[in-house]
């Protein structure tokens, strides 16, 4: 039963679920609003801002809770992380109560080192373990197109859960990078306030902090850090054909699937609902990034509602005059396959489809034959093209990543 000191805490911890429940649904006229739930956590806050050299308006959010983290001891955890709140109740109805994971390491510390680390060559590698993208991510069922798009949606979650149903408070506890780096945060603010004393190294709690062995986890999990975003860069790049085509917006490649949060906000608030999570397609490194693969629909030139809502800067915000101009890829005619180019249809589906007036049905008086033809300074790959095309099965004109 919760004391009467308790309920405050209890009744803000609801207030914060609701809160995060709402902006992410969305209910607001705001289309912005789902990125403001991950903007909170410190963990992306710092790796984002170190990883693109800059502090914006959304990581001064998750800035503003470090400062409240260094003040008091895992504050966020305590009174505002929506996922902890779920994990916490799941944790008391669970099968069997097990604190066999009392003695693991703190795991999310050293994930935070690592991330940090990573950022600082531009790869947060760790970043998709942040709890409130984890907990966006569930969110997104509800905007995917595809049944394994759901249930990817909603798998980091589902582990959590199980996790919390099994082992109790263990990612809470032991395993989560957000409370990791506010543990971070309270021994560094120890180990200040106690050298500027005298007083011996001890942390807040009464725990021994000896500055030693601080200093060599946190260059031994840097130097890691380091290593694995320099390797993680290299390798998560896809190139030619294996290449992705990426949301508006996105950063270059090498350091897209880093940054990204796997948050789903941009797979939710696509009316066209052409965006769905990589599954492999640019490797291990890429995995559940978000990748836009044409259907029935495209890209169209009136929207940008991606690169309003994500919470870590691996989609850019633009406008929509910028927008029209970001460069998806690049569309290319296959003249094997194209009706026109092999004589079977009078077909112009492509020139009429295009927004930015980059086809043109172009006459070979040579081979005296008529094919489309794509200008490359006017396409930028929002695949209007590609959806027309009356060709069933593989498209006579598609669209493909620009390797240039």
């Amino acid at each position: 039963m919760t004391s009467g000191r308790g309920l405050p805490r209890l009744a803000m911890r609801w207030i914060s679920f609701a809160a995060a429940s709402v902006l992410l649904w969305p209910v607001l006229p705001w289309k912005s609003s789902p990125k403001f739930v991950v903007q909170l956590s410190p963990f992306a806050a710092i790796s984002s801002s170190i990883a693109l050299h800059s502090v914006g308006t959304g990581a001064a959010i998750g800035l503003g809770i470090a400062f409240l983290a260094l003040m008091r001891r895992r504050w966020f955890c305590r009174y505002a992380c929506p996922t902890g709140l779920l994990l916490e109740g799941v944790a008391k109805i669970g099968f069997r109560k097990n604190s066999c994971w009392s003695r693991c390491p703190q795991v999310g510390r050293y994930a935070a080192l690592l991330t940090f680390a990573g950022a600082a060559v531009g790869y947060p590698v760790l970043l998709w373990m942040d709890p409130l993208a984890i907990f966006s991510n569930s969110f997104a069922i509800r905007g995917v197109a595809t049944m394994i798009s759901g249930s990817l949606a909603g798998l980091g979650l589902a582990i959590l859960i199980v996790l919390s149903l099994t082992l109790g408070g263990i990612w809470c506890s032991r395993l989560c990078p957000l409370g990791g780096t506010q543990e971070l945060l309270a021994s560094a603010k120890s180990l200040f306030e106690n050298r500027r004393s005298g007083r011996p190294d001890a942390s807040a709690c009464g725990r021994s902090v000896n500055p030693v062995f601080f200093a060599r986890r946190a260059f031994l999990f840097g130097g890691a850090g380091i290593g694995m975003g320099w390797l993680a860069e290299r390798i998560g790049v896809a190139r030619g054909e294996k290449a992705p085509l990426r949301p508006p917006g996105a950063v270059e490649e090498k350091r897209f699937a880093g940054l990204c949060l796997r948050c789903g906000n941009c797979i939710r608030a696509c009316p066209s609902r052409i965006i769905r999570p990589d599954l492999g397609q640019a490797g291990v490194a890429g995995l559940l990034a978000p990748r836009i693969q044409y259907g029935i629909k495209y890209c169209v030139e009136n929207c940008s509602a991606c690169t309003q809502v994500c919470p870590s800067g691996a989609l850019q915000k633009l406008d929509l005059e910028r927008k029209r101009r970001f460069i998806i890829g690049e569309a290319l005619v296959d003249g094997s396959l194209c009706l026109l180019a092999l004589s079977r249809k009078d077909c112009d589906a492509c020139e009429r489809s295009c927004p930015f007036d980059a086809v043109q049905i172009t006459w070979d008086e040579e081979r005296y034959v008529a094919y489309p033809m794509v200008s490359t300074a006017k396409c930028n790959g929002c695949g209007a093209c590609e959806v027309a095309c009356p060709v069933e099965g593989i498209k006579a004109i598609r669209v493909w990543r620009r390797t240039d």
